[in-house]
């Protein structure tokens, strides 16, 4: 019997780590190179690439951001994104930022292992 016990105990903490490890997000940033106002940011990739990674249980975008020149106008804009599934993840954002209509070199940064990893949205 207290073998039972020690067994259903380790199956338990298994699980616990387990799920765990998959809750656990990944920082994924788009650097999109669309020089677009705030607020046509978040119309055109924020909520609805936001509305398809909740739909789809692979994460959430969190907030975004504008990237300036010296002349104070739009070079770029980012969007942060908290991945659940990173393997899933990166593939299914990068599909969608293209469905978005996201310029050639625009690219998604990430760390993944203690690597820094930079990848081309386009292919």
């Amino acid at each position: 019997m207290k073998i039972i016990r020690i067994l259903l105990a380790v199956l338990a903490l298994s699980a616990t780590v387990q799920a765990t490890a998959q809750t656990k997000a990944t920082f994924v940033f788009a650097k999109i190179t669309d020089p677009i106002m705030p607020i046509d940011r978040g119309e055109k990739y924020e909520d609805p690439l936001d509305a398809a990674l909740r739909e789809s249980h692979l994460g959430e975008v969190t907030g975004g951001g504008t990237s300036l020149t010296k002349e104070k106008a739009i070079e770029w804009v980012g969007v942060d994104i908290e991945l659940i599934d990173i393997e899933k993840g990166i593939p299914f954002v990068k599909n969608k930022l293209r469905q978005l209509g996201a310029p050639k070199g625009s690219t998604l940064e990430y760390e993944l292992r203690g690597k820094k990893i930079s990848t081309p949205v386009h292919h």
